[in-house]
């Protein structure tokens, strides 16, 4: 937190997004002396919607206030020196630039912090150099950058029924309108990767789910809940698991070997992540409605402080 208030320059607010926290992040003594900053505001959720509730209750308080740019970082992140300033760069640098998504690096002390790491940030791999992102690629949001008026003006700019994939399903929709998407390995954030083996699991086992309801159910489409397609999907599935298994796993660990060769070692970890994976693709096209989180019927949130603010 101190690192982004050292950054922040005169237009430029710091929001943070309480999600249901307990107790309440604002009953603590360093969030307290942190509030106490004229650029810094708190909004907060009776309760934890998840992370797609939280970016679109930022990017609704942002819109009201007319922002016209907006950087997302997790909390579980490290931020680089200039980290706002670097993306206020490129975006002058690139005025038809939607959005840009920048570098994380992995950061964790065990074997499966460091797969996590590999099967994670593999779209934001901080090596390479500035590139338009195509698919079948994507840009994650935890660095991420966006003009408020190029994103889709609506409540719900990311599907909250999605765990994870949230991000991905927006960028697809950003490509599909024909607007600019990039990369830059600069800035770069730390990221606070998963420990140990359940939490790696549970983490990428949830990301099947929003692949069949994404890149194989045609972007959360009717189709996906069709008895019909689901039954025939299944089946199909069923017989190309072992296909997507390893599909995937050599498209993910396949960029990085480009500059850590070493990496080929994780290959059979990744390929069970990936099996997982498939186990769960299969799960959602049995039971979609249950593997997807509720949904918030409009977008609600307090504030905790509230002051005119100037436009960045």
């Amino acid at each position: 937190m101190n690192a982004l208030l050292a950054q922040l320059t005169p237009t430029t607010i710091l929001l943070l997004i309480d999600d249901g926290s307990s107790p309440a992040c604002e009953s603590s003594p360093y969030l307290q002396a942190i509030l106490r900053h004229h650029q810094v505001r708190l909004i907060k959720h009776p309760t934890n919607y998840g992370v797609s509730a939280a970016r679109n209750s930022g990017l609704h308080w942002c819109r009201q206030r007319e922002f016209d740019i907006v950087i997302m970082i997790d909390s579980d992140c490290l931020p680089d020196a200039n980290v706002i300033d670097e993306h206020l760069r490129l975006h002058r640098d690139h005025p038809e630039a939607a959005c840009i998504g920048a570098a994380i690096v992995g950061q964790g002390r065990s074997l499966w912090a460091r797969i996590d790491g590999i099967a994670s940030w593999v779209h934001a791999m901080p090596d390479g150099d500035f590139h338009y992102v195509a698919h079948p690629y994507h840009l994650a949001t935890t660095n991420f950058s966006a003009k408020l008026p190029a994103i889709p003006a609506r409540d719900f700019v990311f599907e909250e029924r999605l765990a994870t994939g949230e991000d991905c399903l927006l960028i697809r929709e950003i490509r599909r309108k024909k607007q600019a998407v990039y990369f830059s390995p600069k800035p770069s954030i730390v990221h606070f990767d998963r420990e140990d083996f359940w939490s790696v699991c549970r983490h990428h086992y949830r990301w099947g789910h929003h692949q069949y309801f994404i890149q194989l159910g045609g972007d959360l489409s009717e189709r996906c809940f069709n008895p019909l397609y689901r039954a025939v999907f299944f089946l199909c599935f069923f017989l190309l698991a072992p296909v997507f298994a390893m599909t995937g796993s050599a498209l993910n660990l396949k960029p990085w070997l480009k500059t850590r060769p070493g990496y080929l070692l994780y290959y059979p970890f990744i390929l069970f992540l990936w099996c997982a994976k498939s186990i769960a693709v299969l799960e959602a096209s049995l039971r979609p409605r249950s593997v997807l989180c509720p949904a918030r019927n409009a977008i609600a949130y307090d504030e905790v402080k509230s002051k005119t603010v100037p436009h960045s």
